[in-house]
């Protein structure tokens, strides 16, 4: 598997700076996950929201891809959806394994992987659920539409893809180097709507679109801070 090596080289070097090395999952993605898949009821209770046969849910899987050390496969692994994860930096994964380990969870350490997002080690409707949050805006255009690609394939029909992308509406479409911070020297694409639209494609359709805007106390915009959060329903 060709994994790149030169862009698996940056994210070891940006994981070494250990700027990125987050423990806590995204609330965003928890409201989506209460919303559309699973919600929590009580302590241990839960109530299914998907419309899946029993059987399905007996054997729903979820992945992480970009799954850096392994926050939001915790958070999956909390609501009972049998998560993967696959990150391009090994130092990130084996650093996840490690936490994992800790946890007394095991198999969830065994089921995160070094991999690529353009060459995912599954099968074709493999997964229930993908999640890909602030990882295609981490790379060039061309690499992310393929692994979105990837993402389609390995999810099943009517299965569920989240989807968080940098927006800045100063600078449009766009890729371009971080010069500084925990990811230097590795690249940001930015995203518009319609540019958003035209990566998912007709292979799936877009179930909500919320585009999150911070800004400072003159209404400037802050950045990286403008982010668009994506629920993706594959079709075919």
């Amino acid at each position: 598997m060709d994994l790149g090596s030169m862009g698996q080289d940056l994210w070891n070097e940006a994981y070494r700076r250990r700027g990125n090395f987050v423990f806590y999952p995204n609330e965003d993605l928890v409201r989506f996950i209460n919303r559309y898949v699973r919600k929590r009821t009580g302590i241990s209770d839960f109530m299914d929201i998907m419309p899946l046969e029993a059987s399905e849910w007996r054997n729903f899987k979820s992945l992480d891809m970009g799954c850096g050390i392994g926050r939001h496969i915790k958070l999956l692994d909390e609501f009972g959806l049998n998560p993967y994860g696959i990150d391009l930096s090994s130092d990130a994964i084996a650093e996840g394994r490690k936490w994992m380990g800790l946890l007394n969870k095991q198999e969830l350490a065994d089921r995160m992987l070094v991999a690529s997002v353009t060459d995912l080690p599954y099968e074709d409707d493999f997964f229930h659920l993908c999640i890909l949050y602030g990882v295609l805006d981490c790379m060039p255009r061309d690499t992310a539409g393929k692994g979105l690609e990837e993402a389609f394939r390995v999810l099943k029909k009517n299965g569920l893809m989240y989807l968080d992308l940098y927006m800045d509406d100063t600078k449009g479409d766009m890729d371009e180097m971080a010069l500084a911070g925990f990811d230097k020297g590795t690249v940001k694409s930015y995203y518009t709507v319609q540019s958003i639209k035209d990566l998912v494609g007709d292979k799936g359709s877009i179930c909500e679109f919320q585009i999150i805007r911070t800004t400072d106390a003159d209404g400037n915009a802050i950045e990286y801070r403008n982010r668009a959060h994506v629920i993706v329903r594959k079709n075919v």
